[in-house]
């Protein structure tokens, strides 16, 4: 009775060891047949080609503008002084009026001026008519050469005399140099001026300058004489550069740029903020969108074009400018043309070939 139960026991393992051993052939042949049909499908997929949209864009000739901001000056100021000694009779101006070149501003009392005037005229003509008749004695050698000398030198000084004395009658009336606006007065009615005292400060504002800063990367690319244009209160107004400093400010190590503007109208006042826009050297360029744009691993801006070899190439740019439609983007390797993905970047990868379909085709 305990060999059959011992036979039928082994039996039993036996017929599940047999069964347990055939469901592991079954199973691996099974997962033989998917890994199969997995790799046929991995091939598959990997000969299938992404479909890209592409535009052939074309090199031209980009301008970067170059905008600095700063405020309008007067192109002169100057305080004008009083050159004699008197008291004001008259004065023919008011704060703020503009006057023209030439124009009497101030007339100060002559006093004593007209008669000194006279009596050096009366002096020279006398000193000359001595001189003459010397000249004459010395010709005919009634007079030493001495006397002549002594003579000549009489006349010369009384013309000196004279000329001072037309000068300071000439100084008692006060007149503007050049058009400008009398910006600020020192002067009241019988007030009596010495030599030097001020009498007004005047302010040319036609031409007026736009001064402003730029960096040393920036000034590199300027030169005077050259053109730009200013934006004043929403106004464009063309003008030359006319001055660039040769030297950095201590603080800021930036240097001076000086634009001068026509301003016959005179409507630009000092102080106001403006820009200048300076258009630097043309650069071979590309534009593109904006939406073609994309990172590489290392967190680079570029775009995905097709190359030679009809594969995708991940380019690193450098943007020149935006115009808010697009960048234009500097043309580092000097190509005539190139292959830009416009649609599909986002799904290939560097190095992949790819079905290109071309724009407008």
């Amino acid at each position: 009775m305990i060999n059959a139960d011992a036979k039928n026991i082994f039996m039993n393992r036996k017929i599940f060891l047999t069964i347990f051993i055939f469901s592991i052939i079954l199973i691996l042949i099974f997962f033989s047949f998917n890994n199969e049909e997995l790799s046929k499908e991995n091939e598959n997929t990997k000969t299938q080609k992404q479909n890209v949209l592409v535009e052939k864009i074309f090199a031209e000739p980009f301008s970067k503008t170059l905008i600095l901001r700063g405020y309008t000056e007067s192109s002169r100021i100057v305080t004008i002084k009083s050159q004699v000694e008197g008291k004001i009779s008259a004065i023919n101006f008011t704060k703020g009026s503009y006057v023209k070149a030439g124009e009497i501003i101030v007339l100060v009392d002559p006093e004593d001026k007209v008669a000194k005037s006279k009596e050096m005229e009366a002096l020279l003509d006398q000193r000359k008519k001595e001189y003459e008749v010397a000249e004459k004695l010395f010709k005919s050698g009634f007079r030493s050469e001495v006397k002549l000398s002594e003579s000549r030198t009489k006349f010369e000084n009384s013309l000196a005399l004279f000329e001072r004395s037309q000068v300071e009658l000439n100084n008692t009336k006060v007149s503007i140099p050049f058009d400008s606006f009398i910006e600020q007065s020192f002067v009241e009615l019988g007030d009596y001026l010495k030599k030097g005292d001020k009498i007004v400060k005047i302010v040319d504002l036609n031409p007026i300058l736009l001064v402003a800063f730029a960096s040393k990367e920036e000034v590199m690319n300027l030169k005077v004489g050259g053109e730009a244009f200013a934006m004043i209160n929403d106004n464009k107004v063309e003008g030359i550069i006319n001055y660039i400093s040769s030297v950095a400010n201590e603080n800021t190590r930036d240097f001076q740029i000086q634009l001068e503007l026509p301003n016959s109208n005179k409507e630009i006042l000092v102080g106001i903020p403006a820009e200048i826009h300076i258009a630097l050297k043309p650069v071979n360029s590309f534009f593109i969108p904006s939406s073609v744009i994309t990172l590489n691993d290392s967190g680079e801006l570029g775009i995905k074009i097709i190359d030679d070899d009809k594969k995708v190439k991940f380019v690193v740019i450098d943007i020149l400018s935006d115009n808010g439609k697009g960048y234009w983007i500097k043309n580092k390797n000097k190509m005539s043309e190139l292959y830009l993905i416009k649609r599909g970047q986002e799904y290939v990868l560097d190095g992949e070939l790819v079905n290109q379909t071309f724009l407008n085709d």
